[in-house]
């Protein structure tokens, strides 16, 4: 295994005491390279506080039963959840008791929904069975990757970006994307996949989704370890930007996928930073340039053209200059969040978390700031798809206030500076007993919904998955989100199943023997969707389906029913209505 972590940082298993560390991934961290002296604070302890937390919802415990694959173990201190604006999350998780032991899953209000189960051993482990779900290359769902650096992305449709290994298929290894819509499974790249740049893939690795299904993705098309990245939507991949080409303002790329994972099976897999994409179809990266020296930077990509947002040796809004970054989180208006090494203005090297867009750059936080009544000496580096900034310009992150470790808070930190603490090690869960361990990289959906994956629960449920709604106001549509909106439909049954959806501007209740009551209408009823054939083996399934983007349907109430069709019977069910914004 190789990571290229960048030149002022120092590799360490512990932190030294009295010294600030920095969370790389999953439990790895490295020591901070200097202290700048205690009580040092660079954010100041009276910040205004924003609105507190609304409410805390659990979405997904251990120990929920899953059709046909066991209980759920998700170990949601390092698998890392990310989350769409209705409040629905993705993310990865073992099971047990059974030998389909691992899976790709989606919660929200309504449930726990497995998009895809696999059979064997992990991701890379090359030991896999052939018990998992059909994959759309052939063969079937083998090992799926946990961890930090693997976690899925989830748009605000509910579709999942996702990578497996499969066993007996045309491929190893693959990028797939859950479709909601269509309850689909379809491929982004696999590995031996013909390369943008010519020749084949020869290693694929994870990547970033927006709401239109565009994705950017690192991709390796010569052995060693450095990536690329790639453009996918609707089935065509395209190069999106390698070492060689132009940078904004003079000179080349050098490096942007700096890295990778050497895996058990001998394969490697390119890990990061992984690039960010908005539902404008910005791309925010990080980029390596020779621009007369080499320069460190985040690049944000708007209809072909690369901007500069932030560089090594300019400026930082807390003093000093930018030495250098990690992975940006974008925002549906351009912002981004993104967690950064600077030198201060005295000469010594420190991080921090920074927000903003060019001219209106903010620090949010960075070592020995105040947080809950202590100070700040560990922080995480930002990594997608976990998306840390909303469209407000909220940002989440992890911090710890104690040097050795073990008083990690999540936290949100408003665009005037105030911060909120969500979930603290120790404290309270609101579900009984009192939170272990939390997982580094929350996400953010662009209305304001957190994450809070736990470890274990001292006295209740172990291994939870939260979602915190953020209180105040949230934008009614995120600046990129596309027009009309969604409706959830949850279908259950066998795989000989199928369901369609019809609208109407009217409900009712109009029984309808043998077929069930009809709930709209009566008249004015019109298909919107279907059939659409169930595509797993058992179990629940759900699609979020988008509805018709008319200027004429704004602050419409419209009715909505499922129809199921199993082989010649036909059951109508349950309705739901919304309003089109």
């Amino acid at each position: 295994m190789r990571i290229l972590l960048l030149p002022i940082l120092t590799a360490c298993t512990v932190p030294l005491l009295g010294q600030t560390f920095v969370r790389v991934r999953d439990d790895v961290t490295v020591r901070g390279p200097t202290t700048i002296g205690a009580g040092a604070a660079t954010t100041s302890a009276s910040a205004p506080a924003p609105t507190a937390s609304c409410a805390t919802l659990p979405l997904a415990l251990q120990g929920v039963g899953i059709p046909g694959a066991g209980t759920l173990s998700p170990a949601s201190f390092m698998n890392p959840a990310t989350i769409n604006r209705a409040g629905a999350i993705a993310f990865f998780a073992n099971t047990t008791s059974s030998t389909r032991n691992q899976g790709i899953f989606v919660a929200d209000a309504a449930g726990l929904h497995a998009i895809a189960i696999g059979c064997g051993q992990g991701g890379g482990s090359g030991a896999h069975g052939t018990c998992g779900d059909p994959s759309p290359i052939g063969g079937s769902f083998a090992g799926f990757f946990g961890g930090t650096v693997f976690a899925p992305a989830i748009n605000d449709r509910g579709d999942v970006l996702f990578m497996a290994d499969i066993v007996n298929g045309s491929a190893p290894r693959g990028l797939f994307l859950y479709v909601a819509a269509t309850a689909t499974i379809v491929k982004v790249a696999a590995v031996g996949d013909p390369s943008p740049l010519g020749g084949t893939l020869v290693a694929v690795g994870p990547g970033s989704l927006n709401a239109y299904g565009e994705v950017v993705f690192l991709a390796m098309s010569v052995s060693g370890y450095e990536s690329d990245i790639l453009h996918w939507q609707n089935g065509t991949t395209t190069l999106f930007a390698t070492a060689g080409q132009p940078a904004p303002g003079g000179g080349t790329y050098l490096q942007l996928g700096t890295e990778s994972f050497g895996m058990a099976d001998g394969t490697t897999i390119p890990i990061g930073p992984v690039p960010a994409i908005n539902d404008c179809g910005k791309v925010a990266f990080r980029a390596v340039a020779q621009t007369g020296g080499t320069t460190i930077g985040v690049v944000v990509r708007d209809q072909g053209v690369d901007q500069w947002y932030l560089r090594s040796g300019t400026a930082t809004p807390a003093g000093g200059t930018f030495g250098s970054f990690q992975g940006a989180a974008i925002n549906g208006r351009g912002e981004i969040a993104v967690f950064a090494d600077y030198q201060t203005s005295g000469g010594a090297w420190t991080s921090g978390w920074f927000a903003g867009a060019p001219g209106s750059f903010r620090e949010l936080l960075s070592f020995y700031g105040a947080v809950d009544g202590g100070q700040c000496m560990g922080l995480a580096y930002s990594r997608n798809p976990m998306t840390s900034i909303d469209d407000e310009g909220n940002v989440v992150m992890w911090c710890d206030t104690a040097s050795a470790g073990n008083q990690g808070r999540l936290i949100v930190v408003d665009p005037n500076g105030g911060i909120e603490v969500l979930a603290r090690q120790g404290g309270a869960t609101g579900l009984g007993g009192t939170f272990g361990s939390l997982d580094a990289w929350p996400s953010i959906s662009s209305a304001g919904r957190a994450t809070i994956d736990a470890g274990v629960i001292q006295g209740g449920v172990s291994s939870p998955y939260l979602a915190a709604a953020l209180c105040g106001p949230t934008l009614a549509v995120s600046p990129c989100s596309p027009p009309g909106g969604f409706v959830r439909i949850d279908n259950f049954g066998p795989a000989t199943e199928a369901f369609a959806v019809f609208a109407a501007l009217t409900a009712t209740s109009m029984a309808l023997p043998p077929f069930g009551t009809l709930e709209i209408g009566p008249t004015g009823v019109v298909p919107l969707y279907g059939p659409f054939v169930y595509p797993g083996t058992s179990g629940s399934h759900a699609a979020m389906l988008p509805l018709p983007a008319s200027p004429g349907l704004v602050g419409v109430e419209l009715f909505f029913q499922t129809l199921r069709i199993s082989g010649s019977q036909l059951q109508l069910t349950n309705s739901a209505s919304t309003t089109l914004r």
